[in-house]
């Protein structure tokens, strides 16, 4: 129960009134209505408890509505978040269920009031988030400004300034891990060793198609015969071409023959379970192989879909032609995951010395 000077759950002030607001889905489950309380904040409190202690078999998950943890709640209702990849789903839960957790003054960031939040704790919060890693840190910061942003938009905080905006974090280090063919084909012997091909056929799509792991997980033999398929981040359609990718031909021919002993709609089969992998479990898996293969922890399978562009690029294909394989939407995309190489400084100088002679040649 909630003490004399403790705001009571399912209270909002706006615009210096005070109003007793449940969730929506227990307004819709319970029958209830949002409540005016009036400016003075004792007697206001005082009528929200009596409508909590009326309605107190509601369910005590609920959160305070206000707070940061609520307005999470609310981002993660809405038909904009319906949208989002459910890989980009996922990392939004578990950033906010890590910035929920944090301390402001001894406050759990959760439970404090949205409106309260000010630039001063994101910059605390930020360098209690980076000594996890630069990386994780730049992500939670990038979150939180956009639900800030969604939500002020919505009136549930002030529109500005928004707390996690021209915070002037440092630029993270663009990841230069590519990998070999040798290592590639190291993984695909190994996991065959280890009873696991699918594993194998994975890093295989993904070195060659350039496709993300959640793309390569959730590619089905609908897909592949009809030569095309959606990303699920962008929802692009690329091509599916295996004929190109002689080995690629060859893996999937292997895995077609298996699926008549066991009926599937999905390339990438778990062997231990006979379902699609899940992220996490395929994640764990695939690090036991590469390790087994002797491949370094630096190198991720995320880095194949970069040396797929890398490579592409190394051979002289144009962004057009390398969007063919990634999916990529827009040039600076495309030149952020292609790596600058040897092979294509040697290239554009071959092209400028080939176009010096032609221009002095003419003269």
């Amino acid at each position: 129960m909630d003490s004399d000077d403790t705001r009571p759950r399912y209270t909002m002030l706006r615009k210096g009134r005070w109003y007793w607001e449940p969730p929506a889905r227990l307004r819709a489950s319970h029958g209830l209505k949002v409540a005016s309380l009036g400016p003075d904040a004792p007697i206001a409190w005082a009528m929200a408890r009596q409508l909590n202690q009326q309605f107190a078999g509601l369910p005590s998950a609920a959160k305070t509505p206000g707070t940061v943890e609520w307005m999470f709640e609310q981002f993660f209702e809405g038909e904009k978040f319906d949208t989002l990849a459910a890989n980009t789903q996922r990392d939004y839960r578990w950033l906010a269920k890590r910035l929920c957790g944090l301390e402001i003054a001894g406050n759990r960031l959760g439970s404090l009031p949205a409106r309260s939040v000010k630039a001063r704790h994101a910059d605390k919060l930020y360098a209690t988030l980076v000594k996890d890693g630069a990386t994780a840190a730049h992500y939670a910061c990038r979150f939180a400004r956009r639900v800030w942003k969604w939500a002020g938009r919505r009136d549930l905080v002030d529109a500005h300034p928004n707390p996690w905006s021209g915070m002037e974090l440092p630029t993270l280090k663009p990841r230069q891990q590519r990998w070999t063919r040798a290592q590639v084909l190291a993984v695909v012997e190994k996991a065959a060793e280890m009873g696991a091909p699918s594993i194998g056929l994975a890093v295989l799509i993904a070195y060659e198609f350039g496709h993300r792991q959640g793309d390569v997980l959730g590619l089905t033999w609908a897909a592949v015969d009809t030569g095309s398929r959606q990303t699920s981040k962008t929802g692009v359609m690329v091509p599916l071409v295996p004929a190109s990718y002689p080995e690629v031909a060859a893996a999937l021919a292997v895995a077609r023959a298996a699926r008549a002993a066991v009926p599937s709609t999905h390339l990438i089969i778990c062997e231990t379970t006979g379902l699609p992998w899940g992220a996490d479990h395929f994640r764990h898996e695939f690090r036991a192989v590469a390790d087994a293969a002797g491949i370094p922890s630096t190198l991720q399978f995320r880095d194949l879909r970069a040396t797929a562009a890398t490579e592409l690029a190394d051979a002289g294909a144009d962004l057009i032609e390398m969007s063919t394989h990634t999916g990529h939407l827009t040039t600076q995309m495309a030149r952020r995951y292609a790596r600058r190489t040897t092979a294509q400084f040697e290239s554009a100088a071959a092209k400028r010395i080939k176009a010096r002679g032609e221009r002095e040649g003419n003269g």
